[in-house]
């Protein structure tokens, strides 16, 4: 047998409840789909191409070419299923070739398989991309190259706040070739065929099984999503059980994405014009607009069909809506493991990463208040700040945006300031998304007003005469100030914020407190009248 050619190779892992063939192709009744079986363990499966003169060759030349030019286009969809005995059990493997990746069930894969074996076999000094989404905003998906091979450092990944869904470089096994890519599929290009497949299969999955990754990427684990239907229909079903035990320890709404609040009229789940507006998302609000059936028999289909509206003051029209199901956040236990629900996906969580960020959260939450601030009672923030300015130890700087660093960026130094440098950034409870740019916001100010001297003038020329900056030109002393994040709350419980804020916050208090010096509290706003 002579030795196999260099080929690139597209490899799936199926999860181990698939057993049958069919039961890992999406259409297996698709009647332009072929099949040949080869032995026992392998078919192979394929669409018959076809040759078409490309429709760009019409539209873009019309007739500038004569038609006898001699272009065509085609495309391979192929996909080669094989059994394995790998781990004292039988699994299937899928090897795709041109487009034969759409032939499988998505839900049938196991996720992260590429990854892991990369994990395990990259050099991790050596790596060349990264594929991540950052989880404590709206969620931001992100492919990162660099030009030469480099460590998870120099990505500049942030390994609490970023998921991380792909990885390639440099391969530290020759027998995975050169460089390796790893997401759900497995990318290489190896000295393998389908006479050796079977061992490079079976080196592929105890790869995949190995932990020595976590030597150096540890904390890959501490946040993953999860996409396999039948875990996250499980998941839905808990969450429905809260909703109909009432237990709203860990489970309530809040608005997902940024809003301008000044022009908020109110909320409305669903546009019936008889319904009065509400003034902020709440659960137990939302449950009492469903019908008795809707009630009784709640889905998470359901919670997906509901919409919740939000109107804008100055045109009466629906400002912004989504489902409701992305407005809730849940957190449950499942399986000995943490999961949660934030903006309409499923998460699962380290628990051990779970402990630490709720321990941390739990120790800055008891500081106490460093300022008195009233009750609120108003429409919206903006009328709250100007209320609280009446008091002549406030500065008022909401909305007294800085223009700086060239291009569009607009920054708002804070909204409150006090005599006492009080630095106070105000904002209604609302998901991850919003209190996390909340955080990032007292970062970016907190950072250039040590910085830039620019940046103090410019803040200084904003300021009320009774606090302006006495030497705008020197850099000011960060512990000589106090940052202070209030958040608006109706709950009359503790401020209990979703996990992917206390990931964002935790990350605030190492950049403002640890590194630059500044006193960090948290402080809840209390409404006037709350009721629970």
């Amino acid at each position: 047998m002579s030795e196999a050619a260099i080929n690139h190779l597209s490899i799936y892992l199926i999860k181990s409840e698939f057993s049958d063939w069919e039961e890992v192709l999406k259409d297996a009744d698709d009647p332009d789909l072929r099949k040949q079986e080869i032995n026992e363990k392998s078919i192979f499966y394929y669409e018959e191409s076809r040759s078409n003169k490309p429709k760009w060759l019409a539209n873009f030349f019309n007739e500038a070419l004569p038609i006898e030019t001699r272009i065509y286009s085609a495309f391979s969809k192929a996909l080669l299923i094989i059994k394995v005995e790998v781990g004292g059990e039988e699994r299937i493997f899928c090897v795709a070739f041109g487009l034969g990746r759409h032939l499988i069930k998505p839900w049938a894969l196991e996720e992260r398989f590429g990854l892991k074996v990369t994990l395990n076999t990259v050099d991790p000094d050596n790596l060349r991309r990264i594929d991540k989404t950052n989880i404590t905003s709206v969620p931001k998906q992100a492919s990162e190259q660099i030009s030469r091979l480099s460590t998870a450092s120099d990505f500049g990944i942030d390994i609490e706040q970023d998921l991380i869904t792909g990885l390639a470089g440099k391969s530290k096994d020759d027998r995975f070739g050169k460089t390796i890519a790893g997401k759900d599929v497995l990318g290489v290009s190896v000295k393998v065929n389908f006479d050796n497949i079977d061992d490079f299969l079976k080196l592929c999955f105890e790869k995949y099984q190995s932990e020595d990754y976590k030597e150096y990427f540890h904390w890959i684990d501490q946040i993953a999503e999860t996409n396999d239907p039948e875990l996250i229909a499980n998941l839905n079903d808990k969450l429905i059980e809260a909703i109909q035990e009432k237990n709203f320890e860990k489970l309530w709404m809040a608005v997902p994405e940024m809003v301008e609040w000044p022009d908020v009229e109110g909320f409305k789940y669903g546009n019936k014009k008889k319904d009065n507006y509400s003034e902020d998302i709440e659960i137990i609000a939302f449950l009492g607009t469903l019908s008795e059936e809707e009630a009784t028999s709640l889905t998470a289909e359901i919670l997906r069909a509901k919409q919740v509206n939000c109107f804008s003051s100055s045109s009466g029209q629906i400002k912004y809506h989504w489902s409701a199901f992305n407005c809730i956040y849940c957190e449950v236990e499942y399986e000995d493991k943490t999961y949660l629900l934030n903006n309409g996906k499923w998460y699962q969580i380290d628990k051990g990463f779970v402990q630490a960020v709720n321990r941390e959260y739990q120790e800055f939450i008891n500081r106490e208040p460093v300022v008195t601030l009233p009750k609120y009672h108003h429409k919206n923030e903006a009328e709250y700040n100007i209320a609280v300015s009446g008091d002549e130890n406030f500065c008022l700087m909401d909305r007294k945006n800085i223009s700086y660093g060239g291009g569009p960026s607009r920054i708002e130094f804070c909204d409150l300031l006090t005599k006492d440098n009080d630095i106070i950034h105000v904002k209604r409870y609302g998901g991850s998304s919003v209190l996390s740019h909340l955080f990032w916001q007292g970062v970016v100010s907190g950072e250039l007003f040590l910085a830039e001297e620019d940046f103090r003038r410019k803040v200084n020329e904003k300021l009320d005469e009774s606090h302006k900056l006495a030497n705008p030109e020197e850099k000011p002393q960060a512990s000589g100030y106090k940052v202070i994040f209030a958040i608006i709350s109706k709950s009359e419980k503790t401020l209990e914020l979703p996990f992917f804020s206390k990931v964002s916050l935790r990350n605030t208090l190492r950049r403002l407190e640890r590194a630059l010096g500044y006193p960090v509290t948290l402080q809840k706003i209390d409404y006037e009248g709350t009721q629970d």
